[in-house]
């Protein structure tokens, strides 16, 4: 097997474009298209041929008339499963016919396989993105003993370990990574979108067509129904905000596998003429100018997307006090932070925020100028930056 350092100088002297190959590795197509799609066309753009590989779903079509080359590669989610064996089979055969410059992984099991089949054959420079260790402050035990020693190990066959929040990064400094450990504030958000110039006219047509009065405040949660998003610590936080006479109404945006349970929890709470569950939509940046205060009470995050949108929108938000929502939101400056499961302080920082037309809108403000640096022109220019330094062997250790 040739040397990386060799591999590099071979990329870097060669005088074919085609020569310039990257590829992306992940669980599934829909990561690519809903995080990723403005490097992977940034690296066409420069001249590369850009190769996905991910299990198949409804995001493989329109990918591919972007130009990408996919390749159907089935990950199970549980790395004990004897299907990812073949998974890494299929990278390995795939690796040493294309001979790529870089590869680029991301999501727990795709990032394992795509490192061990780039190590094997030889691939130049290899990345991974951690969108959020499963060891983090406040973790369970079994994560840190199961998750931190695989990091670990694998970190010595990874030329540049990006991670999106700071907690992360402090703790990737300590990993023997293979060449350099790097901090970019997520995967970047075109704030503008959420900055219309018809703002009022937006709002207050959404609002019309939700039959939301202008007296309520609207509370907007963007998240999958699942538990570890923990809308369950929502409902009670606005059955207690409403129990003490202000007018508050909950929009929840998103599906997932709990959706039939906490539909079933709000009828039994007698929020139904609070909360309405709106499903899957399309329209994010109309329903955040229609909202009033955004949150999000997970109970473990990476760096939270809806919390960009909500502060690219000018809103004020309720997060839980967890890794990478407390990146985004200063307690006291652009929302509040509450304790994983204090239905309490959860109800009474909904409460202030509607006592407070005043500090609301500052809060708001705020956030709009906390967003800025998440704007995905500059994210995508960084990323552009660590493609090039990669591609030319700057990371090797």
């Amino acid at each position: 097997m040739p040397g990386r350092c060799d591999a590099v100088e071979a990329v870097a002297t060669s005088g074919n474009l085609n020569s310039k190959k990257a590829a992306f590795v992940a669980s599934v197509y829909r990561h690519f298209e809903l995080f990723h799609l403005p490097f992977l066309t940034g690296l066409q753009d420069r001249g590369y041929e850009v190769h996905v590989y991910a299990s198949a779903d409804y995001a493989k079509e329109r990918l591919e008339a972007r130009g990408l080359i996919c390749h159907d590669v089935q990950f199970e989610r549980s790395p004990f499963q004897p299907k990812n064996v073949a998974a890494l089979r299929a990278l390995i055969r795939s690796f040493r016919e294309e001979q790529f410059t870089l590869v680029h992984v991301h999501t727990p099991v795709a990032s394992i396989l795509g490192r061990i089949a780039a190590r094997v054959c030889g691939v130049p420079s290899v990345l991974y993105t951690a969108h959020g260790f499963h060891f983090f402050t406040g973790a369970p035990k079994a994560n840190w003993l199961l998750f931190a020693p695989v990091e670990w190990l694998m970190a010595r066959q990874t030329d540049v370990l990006i991670t999106i929040n700071q907690e992360d990064y402090a703790r990737a400094q300590k990993f023997p990574v293979r060449g350099e450990v790097r901090y970019v504030p997520g995967v970047g958000l075109d704030t503008q979108v959420f900055q219309p110039p018809d703002q009022a006219a937006v709002r207050a047509r959404l609002r019309g067509e939700l039959g939301l009065h202008e007296e309520e405040m609207v509370i907007l949660c963007v998240a999958e129904l699942n538990a570890n998003k923990n809308q369950s610590q929502l409902f009670e936080a606005v059955k207690r905000a409403a129990a003490r006479g202000i007018a508050v109404r909950c929009l929840l945006v998103g599906v997932g596998e709990l959706e039939a349970t906490y539909k079933q929890q709000v009828e039994e709470m007698g929020l139904s003429q609070i909360v309405t569950f709106l499903g899957y939509r399309l329209d994010i940046p109309d329903l955040m100018l229609a909202a009033d205060v955004s949150t999000l009470l997970s109970k473990r995050e990476g760096l939270p997307r809806s919390v960009m949108e909500a502060m690219a929108a000018g809103l004020p938000l309720v997060v839980t006090d967890v890794r990478g929502n407390r990146d985004l939101v200063q307690d006291g400056e652009n929302g509040y932070l509450v304790a994983t499961g204090d239905v309490e302080a959860t109800a009474d920082a909904f409460y202030q925020l509607y006592q407070d037309q005043k500090m609301r809108a500052e809060m708001g403000t705020r956030s709009k100028e906390k967003a800025a640096p998440y704007d995905l022109s500059f994210i995508s220019a960084e990323m552009m930056r660590i493609y090039e330094l990669a591609a030319s062997g700057r990371f090797i250790g």
